[in-house]
């Protein structure tokens, strides 16, 4: 008999998830807005510095918490020559929510957790992958907005909002990075820039350029080493914005200004199959919104998720 094979030169993908044993090398584990799922608690090393009101009692916090949910669905994949070519379409999402534990017995007016308030990013995606090394994301509509929680908003004595700025963030963007695996080494890169809220929001990301790299080192099985570093500039818009002036009237600015700040991210853990644990430390502007003109600094231990 004829032995044959026929090579499949393009294969649909039913599942939308990412993959593991490739994919994982294109997610950094250092990139702040990096779309996988984790629960981080430490120290705002500034809190006091971001929160000035004396009466959030930042000295009775035991410690600051945020979960982050995330997924990455590409619902239409297909792939060329088996693997060599990759192509995703899809749409990105996460959420972090920004807590405090308080001390027994020094509740805050809604009790010993507090939400301070969130921070929300979605995109829809076109993604090339190249024999599983190179990968290029282009991201034509992401949209970010933050709010702040209701915990602060319920209580007077934090935020008095008809005496206070009426903080509200949202704006939208184009992304576009690229990402390469070289052996242990995943570098990484990429820009953003405004294309929509320019004048609606009382911060505007105008534009931004990122780049790190994430190490990774095994050591027996499934497990690695993971380390590395994330460096980004942010050139921001901060509008002074008059939210009282009555329906129908419009949000004039009164005030505006721009201005760089830096993203700086670095850690070191374990990598256990899908799961990464580890020590972060992060320096940015704060993703919180009463905080949204301040930078800043926070130490903790990072559990992650990849899926």
């Amino acid at each position: 008999m004829n032995n044959y094979k026929e090579k499949v030169k393009v294969k649909w993908r039913y599942n939308p998830l990412r993959i593991y044993e490739t994919d994982r090398y294109f997610s950094p584990w250092l990139d702040p807005d990096n779309y996988n799922s984790s629960f981080w608690f430490g120290d705002i090393l500034n809190a006091n510095h971001l929160y000035q009101n004396k009466n959030f009692n930042l000295d009775n916090v035991v410690m600051y918490f945020s979960p982050k949910l995330a997924v990455d669905l590409a619902p239409i994949a297909f792939n060329i020559d088996e693997d060599k070519h990759r192509f995703r379409i899809g749409v990105a999402y996460y959420l972090k929510l920004f807590f405090s534990s308080y001390k027994k017995g020094q509740d805050q007016l809604y009790g010993t957790t507090f939400l301070y308030g969130n921070y929300m990013q979605v995109e829809a995606y076109f993604e090339y992958i190249f024999n599983n090394k190179l990968k290029v994301r282009f991201a034509p509509l992401r949209h970010i907005c933050i709010h702040m929680g209701g915990d602060i908003l319920g209580d007077e004595t934090l935020y008095d909002k008809n005496k206070e700025e009426f903080r509200d963030v949202g704006f939208e963007q184009m992304h576009l990075s690229a990402n390469y695996r070289w052996g242990w080494f995943s570098f990484y890169g990429g820009t953003s820039f405004a294309i929509a809220g320019f004048d609606i929001s009382n911060l505007v990301n105008l534009f931004n350029i990122y780049a790190g790299a994430d190490v990774r080192i095994p050591i027996w099985g499934e497990i690695s080493l993971i380390t590395g570093i994330h460096i980004g500039a942010y050139f921001d818009r901060i509008n002074l914005i008059n939210r009282t002036s009555g329906h129908g009237q419009g949000y004039p600015i009164t005030d505006k200004y721009t201005e760089w700040t830096p993203s700086i991210s670095t850690g070191i853990g374990f990598e256990i199959y899908r799961f990464v644990i580890g020590v972060k430390y992060e320096y940015a502007r704060s993703k919180q919104l009463y905080a949204y003109r301040k930078m800043e600094s926070r130490i903790g231990l990072e559990a992650s998720l990849f899926f």
